[in-house]
């Protein structure tokens, strides 16, 4: 009989009850991912304007791939999204050395030595996926010389990442 008064079309819809007991429970469901950060990030590191695009792009891959390793588990949001900016910023030759990670510390107020740690397991991500992609790639086409395959050189190159 209680099943028949969940499908009764007078009775609320499944998704309502889990908003019911979600409620009660008081959980907030809204998350905070590292995604939310890279704009405030971005506007407060002077970087010319014409590299924005590019830099942000590197940044989303970096935090994509991230997501994938249970290493970044237990970093916050921010640091993520802290560390993968100066990667892209790194990986594209942007930087002007150690200044860069005392500034981006201190835009999220992190500790530099942290954020020096999460921006070296980042660039060690991408270069585990990239040796991976060039494996798959050898295996694949063997007659492929090894320059051919090294013309992926940055995340945003990369072609077949499996997420």
């Amino acid at each position: 009989m209680a099943f028949l008064l969940f499908c009764s079309p007078l009775s609320p819809s499944l998704q309502e009850w889990e908003l019911v007991v979600l409620g009660k429970l008081k959980w907030n469901l809204a998350a905070v991912t590292p995604h939310d950060f890279i704009e405030h990030i971005l506007r407060k590191v002077p970087l010319p304007k014409d590299k924005l695009l590019l830099i942000r792009k590197h940044a989303q891959t970096f935090i994509a791939l991230c997501a994938t390793d249970f290493n970044f588990a237990m970093y916050p949001p921010s640091m993520i999204a802290t560390g993968s900016v100066g990667a892209a910023i790194c990986g594209l030759q942007l930087d002007d050395g150690d200044s860069l990670t005392d500034l981006l510390a201190k835009i999220t107020n992190t500790d530099v030595d942290c954020l020096k740690a999460c921006q070296e397991q980042i660039e060690a991500v991408l270069v585990n996926s990239l040796q991976q992609v060039r494996q798959q790639q050898q295996q694949s086409n063997p007659s492929k010389t090894v320059d051919e395959l090294d013309q992926a050189s940055t995340p945003t190159d990369v072609r077949d990442i499996n997420l």
